[in-house]
């Protein structure tokens, strides 16, 4: 008797199992869980316990390991120059700016969450917070932002200046025709008097 095919989501010789899909709100879930955890432990790095709270947290239907591991993602893909416009990400810039949640969840354990009076970096810390609470990662997607407008206004003033050139030569070739006319029609009225 022939076995059945396997499905495409057991493990079998050379195949893995595809990656869970996460939908936006799950995403956003885990990323304000994420959050509210990190300020909970003082910006420290999570241990399994934290992640697993996370993930009892953000979603009942993925593991500490997953979520970890779509944190780990999603930082990276913030924090890529490159990065492509996607509606999701917006929401997820929670991870380094807590203060910009509508609505944050309750930290899950009873620590308070102490705030720098300056700004720090530590050799631990991924990333140092300014006194009004922005990011390393934040300052730098404005700069960029503010770059990309520069370089913008550059290339409009350019543009206007090139269509301004365009105008002064077709200008200048009507009048050329007009004064080729002018001489053509007085030789024409010369000769016919």
């Amino acid at each position: 008797m022939a076995s059945p095919p396997p499905s495409p989501l057991t493990h079998t010789a050379g195949r893995r199992v595809p990656p869970p899909c996460w939908t936006p709100e799950e995403t956003l879930a885990l990323a304000r869980a994420y959050t509210a955890r990190r300020l909970a432990v003082g910006r420290a790095h999570l241990t399994s316990a934290d992640w697993s709270a996370v993930a009892a947290a953000a979603t009942p239907s993925k593991t500490a390991r997953q979520c970890r591991h779509k944190v780990e993602k999603l930082r990276r893909r913030l924090r890529s120059k490159k990065r492509r416009p996607c509606p999701i990400l917006d929401g997820i810039d929670l991870l380094d700016d807590p203060s910009s949640s509508p609505s944050p969840p309750p930290p899950a354990s009873p620590l308070p969450s102490p705030s720098p009076p300056k700004k720090r970096k530590r050799p631990d810390a991924e990333y140092a917070v300014d006194d009004d609470g922005e990011s390393d990662v934040v300052q730098a997607l404005r700069a960029i932002g503010e770059g990309f407008v520069r370089a913008e206004l550059r290339r409009m003033e350019a543009d206007r200046e090139a269509q301004r050139m365009r105008m002064e030569m077709a200008l200048r070739q009507l009048d050329a025709q007009r004064r080729l006319l002018e001489g053509l029609v007085g030789r024409i009225v010369d000769a016919l008097e």
